[in-house]
């Protein structure tokens, strides 16, 4: 594996990651007067108007073999579906738990990479990832009077986007980066037209439930600040495509995606400055498990470099052994 490339593709997705909590601060904002399908349609236009400009992705979509479109496809509406439910559980939730909990998504990419993708994952991994599941658990609090059913839409996010990864790694060798990211946001165009059809006949009345709100009210005329956090909202969702999908597609899953758990301290500071939401006690040690389980991989990555480097003292001999590391 090209170093350089390694710490490219992780530098990108960091700053990705860490830039995507204000695409999800903006719109839990905007939550409270739009439907979510109208805000979809909106950040999805500028997303293609951008990517077909800078990098020709509607030409070179058009270039794509048949099968190659149709997978790019079944790869984007696994994201469209991890968004939809991100978003319906955000317009009743702190955005710092339902990112904490959406965060169980790399532990269940290093699984799903170990099963569908064959890569290996040893004792090290396989502990962080319990680790970062009992986090989960420490944030949601099953079972107690804190416990949301929107939870589980979170939850359903993360299987959703696990899986969205699993596929962009897997298609590594397939298409083009403009074309795979074009694909991407047409599925977020195409799959909001019919519910921003009955939004725009009327919708319905409020119902009490700012999720069924979001999805079910009304379109409005947007203004133009609006218009400027959507703009921004999709800045940050497309550099975040490319950076994302550059990473999956260059280094192994079960790597790279501890990398991903830098938004969850960026969401909680985006949570207190414009909700003063402050996490609960078990909310923080649950993402404090969930962050040191990501920084105990990059530990272990870093002491494994370290150790073969030192005992491989001769480039030429470097084919020659066999890395006996266990993650």
């Amino acid at each position: 594996m090209n170093d350089r490339l390694t710490k490219l593709s992780i530098l990108l997705l960091m700053l990705g990651m860490a830039l995507i909590p204000l695409n999800d601060s903006l719109i839990k904002l905007l939550s409270s007067r739009y439907p979510l399908a109208q805000i979809v349609v909106i950040r999805a236009l500028f997303c293609i108007l951008v990517i077909s400009i800078v990098g020709k992705g509607a030409k070179k979509v058009l270039l794509l073999p048949r099968r190659t479109v149709i997978l790019f496809a079944i790869r984007g509406m696994c994201l469209v579906i991890a968004m939809y439910f991100f978003f319906v559980a955000l317009a009743s939730l702190p955005l710092s738990t339902v990112v904490s909990i959406f965060f169980l998504s790399p532990l269940l990419i290093t699984f799903l990479s170990s099963i569908v993708l064959k890569e290996k994952i040893g004792i090290h991994r396989i502990t962080s990832v319990i680790v970062a599941l009992i986090g989960v658990m420490f944030v949601m609090k099953p079972g107690t009077n804190e416990f949301h059913p929107e939870m589980l839409l979170a939850l359903g996010s993360a299987i959703s986007y696990a899986i969205f990864q699993i596929f962009t790694r897997s298609l590594k060798s397939d298409g083009n980066l403009p074309a795979l990211i074009t694909i991407q946001h047409l599925c977020y165009f195409f799959s909001a037209l019919p519910l921003l059809a009955f939004n725009w006949s009327g919708g319905l009345s409020s119902t009490g439930n700012m999720s069924f709100d979001f999805l079910l009210r009304a379109t409005v005329s947007p203004t133009f600040i609006d218009v400027i956090y959507i703009a921004i909202c999709a800045g940050a969702v497309l550099f975040l495509s490319l950076a994302s999908s550059f990473a999956y597609r260059n280094v192994e899953a079960s790597l790279i995606a501890p990398f991903e758990y830098v938004a969850i301290p960026v969401s909680v500071v985006w949570g207190i400055l414009i909700w003063g939401d402050y996490p609960s006690s078990t909310a923080w040690i649950g993402m404090s498990l969930i962050i040191s389980s990501g920084i105990y991989v990059i530990y272990r990555e870093r002491i494994n470099q370290v150790e073969t480097t030192s005992s491989v003292p001769m480039p030429g001999s470097a084919g020659m052994v066999q890395n006996k590391k266990d993650d």
